[in-house]
């Protein structure tokens, strides 16, 4: 990892959350891209089904970090992103990084959020819920139209990690939600059904569908879902992170130590 800015140390928060490209490594990376590239296609093949690429499309990601994964839920069609995280300085950050006509990003702490949150057509979110006391009840509660789909740790032990307050998470942990499916996401980022679960499961991820769309699995979704790779990036795509790289390279000139938050 290079040497960090102070706002850089700030978002890290020793290891709690991923700068890409420029803490953790590419195998972390493309895990975490991996799921949200999972979240847009199930999003995407919902579009025939809720009216076409016409209909206006809100989705938020809950606990959204920097915002790259924001980004990635922006380019579908017709779509307003709302990213909401507690730290203003990921949202000082994300804002540079991660911005887009169609991308908002708001600071909000999730336990005084989720409650009185408006309903959204999508609500995602990667890995944030097991950083959150009584999160999973929290994510459960939220307010959508078509689809939760959220991923926290599969059956991780005790302790592995400072950050997490809840462990072991594992299918039964949600029996009382017979309509959730899972499926699970290898240490390569590989994305794979419940009934091809892979030995080394990393995160699962859970998905809640409305009674008016199909699951998941009954849709035309290919499994395994490969896993990002960064040549896998649209050349749209690529065209906007040169443009953002230059203008970070501006923004972030602004920032010294003390204007960031303790």
């Amino acid at each position: 990892m290079k040497n960090l800015t102070p706002l850089e140390k700030v978002i890290w928060n020793q290891g709690e959350r991923l700068i890409p490209g420029v803490t953790h490594d590419l195998a972390e990376v493309i895990r975490h891209r991996s799921s949200y590239f999972f979240f847009r296609k199930v999003i995407k093949n919902d579009l025939a089904l809720i009216g076409g690429e016409a209909i206006p499309l809100r989705v938020v990601d809950l606990g959204c970090g920097v915002g790259y994964g924001c980004r990635i839920l922006s380019e579908l069609p017709n779509s307003q992103i709302l990213g909401v995280e507690r730290s203003r300085e990921c949202l000082e950050y994300a804002r540079v990084y991660y911005g887009g006509e169609n991308i908002d990003y708001r600071a909000e702490n999730l336990l005084e959020y989720i409650p009185g949150m408006p309903e959204y057509d999508y609500v995602v979110s990667r890995g944030v819920f097991e950083h959150v006391p009584d999160g999973l009840q929290l994510v459960l509660s939220t307010k959508w139209r078509h689809r939760l789909i959220f991923d926290v740790p599969y059956n991780e032990p005790r302790g592995k990690n400072p950050h997490h307050v809840k462990f072991e998470i594992r299918e039964e942990t949600f029996s009382e939600y017979q309509e959730i499916e899972f499926f699970f996401q290898d240490m390569g980022g590989i994305i794979h059904d419940r009934e091809h679960r892979p030995v080394n499961s990393n995160m699962m991820i859970c998905v809640w569908t409305s009674a008016e769309l199909p699951k998941v699995s009954e849709c035309q979704m290919t499994f395994p879902f490969p896993a990002w790779q960064p040549g896998t990036i649209s050349r749209l795509s690529r065209l906007r992170w040169s443009k953002m790289t230059q203008k970070l390279k501006k923004g972030l000139q602004k920032y010294s130590e003390p204007r960031i938050r303790k």
